[in-house]
């Protein structure tokens, strides 16, 4: 414990002399190799709406007359404005409020440059959402943001916090020395017809203008100086993908911390896509992180890092034909220290949308198998079924075929691997290609080119680890259960829960949410695993997006926390180990949308102020995934009886970061140390200007006594 002490109390005071640091202004920025600027400021104060001239400054001329070059600011902002200009150049003049160049941020996190000339002669934008931050630790923070222009490639750069953000190509390139009749250098607006548009207030750092075309490299490593948080998954790692959302992180019992996310290839969109499941594990209490593995994947579809579009058309296209699994699920049984992970497998072309109803499975002899249609049979004709040891019956005849799957569900004949095509994506434009390759991968009955095809709906697949997940089992689909009116029977992500205390103790359940006759649902089960077993928790039938989390109370009854459709977040409570539940209450003090956002909530071991402690992590905003907010509850023991034996005092708030800023999915843990690990999406997921955003998917922790404000 003193060690632990030790390293936190280390950590406080390296964060202190950072922000010492930062708070004095010692924000230079590296020179090494990157020559000298022309024009540089330090340490400048702008009070917002007032703007800085550099007018008078050497080198000011210089910039005017720039036919490329590279600029670097760091910045403090304190203002809350839509829109910021760090640096512009352009004319002020009557009549000339569309001719200028410059760089902002926005109050939501994005950065972005303009490059005008009136709209008629040239106008070109870049910019990128949820790239730079406000708050960390609760505290104002700089960022370093650099922009270069490169008339040699005839390419326009972005790049924040240790990222390259966004990349423009125009081959008629030009900067600012095209811009007609520019009369200002400025910090903190843009002068618009003798006024400061766009004000920023706070405080530049360091600004640095050079008229050369600096280096990718040195431009991530000098803007990297101000990054905060860290990536667990993030483009360019051993998955593949450029694109991680939906996290799930859990801490074991021998203090390993294991963490899980969707791999989104087709940018980040949901099934039908191609996603896999990425795993990575800590061995130091959630302080660094092995190489990611992909336990659940398919291969039908290539895995390769492409940069998906986000224009108004790219950016809605989805790849077609893959099978994909989403939405992970960590759980481990902490008497056998088995670990489970849980996810929605999608067969080709399918995701909850357009998913058909039914199970995909059929009863025979009253034991539910697998069922199969051979693929040059009618749509309807599900004339074969998966049996034991993985022969596939002709439910026709009643007699098996020459055909099996072994335990990926990939297919044999006469004991021979069949094979398919794997298929490549491309664009042309706008238009995504899908093409065979000539590569052969193992047929799977959910390729779209399997000769024995599943049925179309989803399914919940699970596999298990007995070594912290160095190893894998076969993969098991467990939806028997699934009833045959649901359209889509899906998990709730993040993780799993073990009742810990009481008649129910050892119990392992997963929530759940449907299309049927139930809206939340759960899965639980009494023998470590072996067998699941499907409750639902209410009569609803509108199909809203139900994700929930579990809690444990002090005598073992359980607390499950919801997403809605109905603009709240709801607590529901069970006495029976998770059989039956109680209606819905809303929490009040927290806001929401009304499509609503998955939350994550946890048991804390210690007490706070004296009380039994769960932790929730949740956006808290009305219009759009924003404004992230971590919760400190003291559970109180009523006197009452039954579900109403607990009530939960929300009693501390703590923001993430400024209201504005994105915050969708998240899950927290409580590590070895006591502190609290959160990985979380830092974008509006629901956002269609925020879609296939890279490196979104944060890892942060804090102490106790930072959420609760000591």
């Amino acid at each position: 414990m003193q060690e632990a002490e030790t390293a936190e109390e280390q950590e406080n005071t390296d964060l202190q002399e950072a922000e010492t640091e930062q708070e004095a202004g010692n924000t230079e920025l590296v020179e090494t190799a990157m020559g000298t600027p022309v024009l540089e400021a330090d340490n400048i104060e702008i009070q917002e709406g007032q703007g800085y001239s550099l007018d008078e400054e050497q080198g000011a001329e210089s910039v005017k007359a720039l036919t490329q070059g590279t600029i670097v600011i760091s910045y403090k902002s304190t203002s809350q404005n839509a829109i910021q200009t760090l640096f512009s150049v352009g004319n002020s003049t009557a009549g000339n409020q569309n001719r200028h160049f410059h760089i902002y941020v926005t109050s939501s996190g994005g950065v972005g440059m303009e490059l005008r000339n009136t709209d008629g002669v040239f106008k070109y934008t870049l910019d990128r959402p949820a790239a730079v931050r406000g708050l960390y630790k609760g505290e104002r923070v700089f960022n370093t943001v650099a922009f270069k222009a490169d008339s040699e490639n005839k390419q326009y750069k972005l790049f924040a916090n240790g990222e390259l953000l966004a990349v423009l190509d125009e081959d008629d390139f030009k900067f600012i020395s095209d811009i007609t009749g520019v009369d200002n250098v400025t910090l903190g607006g843009t002068m618009r017809q003798g006024s400061v548009a766009y004000p920023f207030g706070g405080t530049i750092g360091n600004m640095k203008i050079y008229s050369d075309v600096l280096s990718d490299e040195e431009l991530i490593g000098t803007t990297g100086e101000t990054a905060y948080a860290e990536n667990i998954f993030y483009a360019g790692d051993a998955t593949q993908s450029n694109y991680f959302r939906i996290p799930s992180l859990l801490t074991l019992d021998s203090g390993t911390v294991l963490a899980a996310a969707d791999a989104r290839y087709g940018g980040t969109h949901d099934s039908k896509s191609k996603i896999n499941i990425a795993f990575a594990k800590s061995t130091d209490g959630g302080n660094t992180w092995g190489e990611p593995i992909l336990p659940l994947k398919f291969e039908d579809y290539v895995a390769k890092n492409i940069d998906w579009p986000r224009d108004s058309v790219g950016k809605n296209v989805q790849i077609q034909g893959s099978a994909s699994y989403i939405d992970p699920v960590l759980l481990e049984d902490k008497e056998t220290k088995r670990v489970f992970l849980f996810a929605d497998l999608m067969p080709a072309g399918i995701g909850s949308s357009n998913a058909s109803v039914g199970s995909g499975f059929k009863e025979i002899d009253g034991k539910k198998y697998l069922k199969l249609r051979w693929h040059e049979d009618g749509a309807g004709a599900y004339n074969y079924s998966v049996r034991e040891n993985g022969v596939i019956y002709n439910d026709t005849t009643g007699e098996p075929t020459e055909y099996t799957v072994d335990g990926e569900y990939d297919l044999y004949q006469n004991g021979n691997n069949l094979t398919c095509r794997q298929y490549d994506y491309n664009f042309e434009g706008s238009t995504l290609l899908e093409t065979q390759t000539d590569v052969d991968v193992n047929m799977n009955i959910f390729y779209k080119d399997s000769v024995f095809k599943a049925f179309p709906t989803n399914y919940l697949a699970m596999r298990y680890s007995d070594d912290e997940g160095e190893t894998w089992s076969d993969l098991n689909i467990v939806s028997t259960f699934k009833p045959e009116e649901s359209k889509f029977l899906v998990v709730g992500p993040g993780v799993g829960k073990q009742i810990t205390t009481g008649e129910y103790a050892g119990r392992l359940l997963v929530p759940l949410y449907s299309k049927s006759s139930a809206e939340l649902g759960f899965m639980y089960s009494d023998d470590h695993g072996d067998n699941w077993t499907y409750v639902e928790a209410d009569d609803r039938t509108g199909g809203a997006t139900a994700e929930a989390q579990i809690v444990e109370m002090p005598d073992g009854s359980l607390k499950t926390y919801l997403r809605t459709g109905s603009g709240y977040i709801a607590e529901v409570t069970s006495v029976d180990g998770g059989e039956t539940w109680s209606d819905r209450v809303p929490l009040t003090g927290i806001s929401t949308t009304s499509y609503g956002t998955q939350l994550s909530v946890i048991n804390y071991s210690e007490p706070v102020d004296g009380k039994p402690a769960i932790i929730l992590s949740s956006p808290n905003a009305t219009e759009g995934r924003k404004n992230g907010k971590i919760w400190v509850g003291l559970i109180h023991d009523t006197g009452e009886t039954g579900v109403n034996k607990y009530s939960v005092e929300w009693k501390y708030c703590y923001a993430i970061d400024d209201p504005q800023m994105g915050y969708s999915y998240s899950c927290l843990t409580e590590l070895p140390s006591g502190e609290i690990g959160l990985l979380y999406e830092k974008y509006d997921s629901w956002s269609r200007n925020e879609l296939h955003l890279k490196n979104i998917l944060k890892y942060e922790r804090f102490t106790i006594d930072e959420l609760i404000g000591q």
